[in-house]
This record gives C-alpha cells, structure tokens and sequence, in this order.
C-alpha cells in the first residue's frame, strides 16, 4: 500500500522531507486514511470553534497597500449581506478536495468542463455509481498550476483535512479515485489505486478565494481584489509562498464554494489540514485576517463562516 510515500512542509517552522516511508509508518501517521475510520463523522465538523480562540472583530489595517481601502461596486440587484450572521452558513462537508487547474476562467457549472474531476463524477452518476447521502464532500476548482501539462490527462489536487497532495491522477483512474476517496461504501473496491499513485502529505496553508464570475459575479469581483491584498500582505511579512524554497503559504482563487451573497468567501487552509471559512471579507480585511488567523491562530467571529477540523 502507498508505493510513494513523501512527507513535505511549506512552512518555515517544521522541517524535513521524508522519502520511502515505509508502509506500517504511513498507517500509523494516517490511520484514518486506510481504515474504516477515515469515513466516520466523528472527527470532522463544520464547526471549528472546539478549542479555538476568538476575536470578536477584524482588527483594522495597519498600513495602506493602494488598495487596502478599495470597496468592491457590485451590480444593481446584486448586493451582499452586510451586517448577516455568518455562523453556520458554511456547507457541511466532511472533506475537501482542490483540484489544480491553472485558470480561473472556468464556466458557470464546472461539471460540464469535459475534463474536470467533477464531470468524471457526474459521468459514474450516470452510471450508477452513487454518492452515499451521509457523508457530504466539496470539488473545488483552483487556479494553482498543475503538476503536469494538459497532454498527460491527469489532475493534481489537495484533499483536506487529510493534508494530503496528489500531483498525478490518471484520468484513466478517476473511477477508481472517486470511489477510494469520496464514496465509503465503495472504497474496499478500489483499494489497488494507492499503489499506482504518488501521496504527498504537505503542510501547505493554503488561503482560498471565492471569484467564480460565471457563477456569479459578486466573487468574480470581489475576488481578485482579495488575492491582491492577501498577496502583497503576505509578501510584505514574508509569509507569501515562494516556488523556489516551497516555503510559505499559497494564496488562489478558485471555483464556487456556496454562499455569493456573503462574497467576499475566503478559506483558510492551515497547515495541520483543519479550515476556516470567511465571509463578508473586503480588502481592509485581509491584514486582521493575516495577524489573527494565520499568525495567531484565533478566529475572528463577526467574519466566520464555519469550518472544517481534524479528526484527533
């Protein structure tokens, strides 16, 4: 099982990569990954407050990037729910997938993008091969560059809260994928797969941003502007990921995640796997974002969304 096996960090704090782990060390390091337990809602929750600290407002900006105070005009009839209760608006997932796709230009439903992980899965719909209606997961579209050109057919992806990086899925091998990963009750009939894959556990923070226009265009404006800020910020406290050292967190845009009404939508994907979900979030924001959630590690209350944590 796991015929490669790589244990990489992107954070300053933690390091080593590990090679040729050997497959009783990977078990143990991921035992919810290749057992029954994987699939068991008792670790993960929308809700990431257990053992969390809070903040009840967003700090205010420190500093002025040139757009720090820029507000976001969006469309006659297309307002967004300032002053809403966020808590709980957050979908309930018990996992996560990122998909690496390179572009944000993707169409309204990326499922009928003939060569995404979404429209493998609406294919073995068709075919019969159903989602099990209790345990709830999310396909999200990114545009963080694959690991391999378009001819080779295959994706790459971040699964969470595994913390799991896969550079290279056959497209040949989606079927099987799918349903190792995301159907529970078929999972025993494709356990093969993880002999012909290379996993990758990554401690990768990733901070996601919702700017899916086709969809709506609330996050298609409001979500470059948000990547902007997060990037000169993080840059200016030197925390942006930097390609050459793979150190440093990944800022990307990516596809809808549910809820345009509360647009700006920014994930936060620590490095442990865990997320918190962001909402209302303008670019006078993403500093107080950036001290308390990422640098401090606490929540900030009158933003959150909800969450997704790491199962103990």
């Amino acid at each position: 099982m796991f015929k490669s096996y790589r244990r990489v960090s992107s954070l300053g704090s933690v390091s080593g990569v590990f090679a040729n782990v050997s497959s009783d060390t990977l078990r143990s390091r991921l035992v919810s990954f290749s057992s029954t337990p994987l699939f068991s809602h008792t670790g993960y929750s929308r809700d990431a407050r257990e053992g969390s600290v809070f903040v009840d407002k967003c700090p205010p900006p420190e500093f002025d990037t040139g757009c720090t105070y820029c507000q976001p005009q969006f469309p006659a009839g297309k307002a967004v729910k300032t002053g809403a209760t966020l808590l709980g608006t957050a979908p309930s997932i018990r996992r996560h997938l990122l998909v690496s796709c390179g572009h944000s230009d993707w169409p309204s439903r990326t499922e009928f993008e003939p060569t995404s992980l979404e429209a493998k899965l609406r294919e073995v719909h068709r075919e019969g091969l159903r989602r099990d209606p209790d345990y709830n997961f999310m396909i999200t579209s990114t545009d963080l560059p694959p690991a391999n050109p378009p001819k080779d057919q295959s994706w790459s992806l971040y699964m969470y809260p595994d913390g799991l990086y896969f550079p290279r899925i056959p497209y040949s091998k989606g079927e099987d994928f799918i349903k190792r990963f995301l159907i529970p009750s078929r999972s025993h009939e494709a356990e093969d797969i993880e002999d012909g894959l290379d996993i990758v556990y990554k401690e990768s923070p990733i901070i996601a941003i919702c700017a899916h226009a086709a969809r709506d265009a609330r996050c298609g404006i409001v979500g470059p502007m948000l990547k902007a800020e997060f990037e000169q910020v993080l840059q200016r406290k030197g925390l942006l990921y930097d390609p050459v050292t793979e150190k440093g967190i990944r800022v990307t845009l990516v596809s809808h995640i549910g809820g345009h009404a509360y647009a700006g939508n920014v994930i936060y994907f620590r490095g442990d796997g865990s997320s918190i979900w962001y909402g209302l979030v303008n670019p006078e924001h993403v500093q107080g974002i950036v001290k308390e959630t990422v640098e401090s590690g606490r929540i900030i209350h009158d933003l959150y969304r909800g969450g997704l944590t790491v199962g103990s």
